[in-house]
């Protein structure tokens, strides 16, 4: 037996293989042996994707194949065409995909602007293939439960497990996955990742014992996946897809049930990019308090080595008191041997304005400053060269809207053409203010978290590693924040304004002599510096070229002049 297959089918496969499918240069005998075997004979077929990796990602822990998993010579055997498979979570209330009246939001105005096939470094054509989901509070809901939702991250647990569905269905050696979100979908995203990066990527017939398996994640605590009681007890025959005890007939050893999946699910997974707006989850509560969304304290958000790229903007202004911003940092699982050179590309940057400013979402009749458009375009330059761009859809988006005069508006039957068409101002204007939200989001705040508001800290976030027995802090450079342009450019440019968070303590640094920019607080080695982020000089992608694939940084297409002139300055 073979995952549960009957005999016969997988002699019948065997067949396929050696008739038709099976490369020269292997050799198989007249009986051959059990499918799970011909791994060994296979070996120029792994080392083919291997090759396919950046000379970067050879690390054994980071190898698109693994020599233990059976379960990618399975689809090799059906064969897989190599692809990107895109998943995007969108924010709270937020829904592109049911026939509303609606704005959409970065993440929605991503899938919109995504290629249907991508080209590689080599030149290789790659298919990129987008899966949307909608935020929580959306749906046939009740007023009740869209209020719910919305207030505590209800649902959470039931979007991850439903984006997980579908990476387990259409994923397969040498694929990438790219995971993106906004606001509680960015919580949901990065659960996401945390399952994959932890548990792995079963295949379709293991996700008849999902539930078995998530439980146990669900139930794991403090603890990583790999070291939980039930992942390291031997597993009985009839679990996990194996077969029952049969009268007369010794029961095979399987080992551990970690020991199994690694030889039937894809524990090697890595993810190329996740992508996020302004995390925020809502979940964990006070301690006094049993927190609604009780099936969400589990979920795991922290950065981890299987992730190669993690993108993150932030809202400075935002002081909802259920709307805390979830930060990654580096940890010592994410350093190379020499405890200093991350494994992963962290950059996590904060923007003027509030939540749905930074995310999308913003109103047409308010949302006159363009830090959503700023936002967007910071997200899409960082996936320059890993996921391609249709230069034609960001027209709508971004390109025909430079210089474009706005329709000062709120007549309803005109208000999408003036939100399509404004003029990207880029960071002045009236930002989404949530201090004037209705009491109830006060009220929801309060029940959440035990906190009317709350002001955020940057380069001040708290977080712990613990080593051995001994708990250690992240220092904050291990954040890797950095402040965007357009914040300086909008105190400078906006009378009255300056963000809450540096309003006491902080103060900006000019560029000088091709120094950096930079916000600091404090002095001496004590000090905190939070250096403003430099908008990239990106060449054309030569594979792209004859293709209708965006090629240039999207942000200097409406950059002012005078702020892409002083960063030219800057030495990089």
């Amino acid at each position: 037996m073979f995952f549960g297959l009957p005999d016969d089918l997988v002699q019948a496969m065997q067949e396929i293989w050696v008739h038709w499918v099976k490369p020269p240069t292997c050799e198989v005998k007249h009986n051959p042996p059990a499918m799970s075997c011909q791994l060994r004979s296979c070996k120029h077929l792994k080392k083919r994707y291997i090759d396919d990796v950046p000379s970067h990602n050879k690390h054994p822990s980071r190898s698109i194949m693994s020599s233990e998993c059976n379960a990618c010579t399975s689809v090799q055997f059906s064969g897989n065409v190599k692809k990107r498979l895109i998943v995007c979570c969108d924010g709270t209330f937020n829904s592109a995909d049911t026939g509303t009246d609606d704005y959409s939001s970065n993440v929605a105005r991503l899938c919109r602007v995504i290629s249907n096939f991508g080209i590689s470094k080599t030149g290789e054509r790659i298919p990129q293939v987008v899966y949307y989901q909608s935020g929580v509070g959306t749906g046939s809901l009740t007023y009740v439960d869209k209020a719910r939702q919305g207030a505590f991250g209800g649902s959470l647990a039931e979007n991850v497990c439903e984006a997980y569905n579908y990476l387990s269905n259409n994923w397969g050696p040498g694929d990438e996955i790219f995971i993106f979100g906004f606001s509680r979908g960015a919580y949901t995203a990065r659960s996401l990742a945390g399952v994959i990066c932890q548990v792995g990527l079963l295949t379709p017939l293991l996700m008849d014992n999902f539930f078995e398996i998530y439980s146990a994640y669900k139930n794991r605590g403090n603890q990583a996946f790999d070291e939980t009681t039930w992942a390291n007890q031997p597993l009985v025959p009839g679990e996990l897809g194996t077969l029952p005890p049969q009268d007369g007939v010794p029961p095979p050893s399987y080992g551990t049930r970690l020991q199994h999946l690694r030889k039937v699910a894809h524990l090697h997974v890595n993810i190329k990019v996740v992508g996020v707006w302004d995390t925020v989850g809502s979940v964990g509560g006070p301690n006094w308090f049993a927190q609604a969304g009780e099936d969400t304290t589990f979920l795991s958000t922290k950065l981890s080595p299987k992730i190669e790229n993690a993108f993150h903007a932030l809202a400075l202004d935002e002081s909802r008191g259920n709307f805390p911003p979830t930060l990654w940092h580096i940890d010592s699982t994410c350093m190379q041997e020499d405890g200093k050179t991350p494994k992963v590309n962290l950059k996590q940057c904060w923007f003027p304005g509030y939540h749905s400013d930074v995310g999308g979402h913003g109103q047409g009749s308010v949302d006159t400053n363009s830090v959503d458009e700023i936002a967007f375009s910071w997200m899409c330059d960082q996936l320059f060269g890993l996921l391609q761009l249709s230069g034609t859809a960001l027209q709508k988006y971004i390109l025909l809207r430079i210089g474009t005069s706005g329709i000062d508006t709120k007549n309803k039957s005109i208000r999408n053409l003036s939100a399509d068409w404004r003029a990207i101002a880029w960071s002045n204007g009236e930002l989404a203010d949530t201090n004037s939200f209705t009491s109830l989001w006060w009220l929801s705040s309060l029940v959440a978290t035990a906190k009317p508001a709350y002001h955020r800290i940057p380069g001040e976030t708290k977080a712990y590693e613990k080593i051995g027995s001994k708990k250690k802090s992240i220092p904050w450079r291990q954040f890797n924040e950095e402040v965007h342009p357009s914040v300086i450019h909008r105190v400078k440019n906006r009378k009255g304004y300056m963000p809450g968070p540096f309003a006491k303590g902080w103060k900006y640094v000019e560029s000088t002599n091709g120094a950096r920019a930079y916000w600091v607080k404090g002095s001496g080695e004590g000090a905190i510096v939070l250096n403003e982020y430099l908008i990239p000089k990106l060449g054309e992608f030569d594979q792209s070229v004859g293709h209708d694939h965006w090629q240039s940084s999207l942000e200097r297409t409406f950059a002012p002049k005078d702020v892409v002139d002083k960063q030219d300055a800057v030495q990089r």
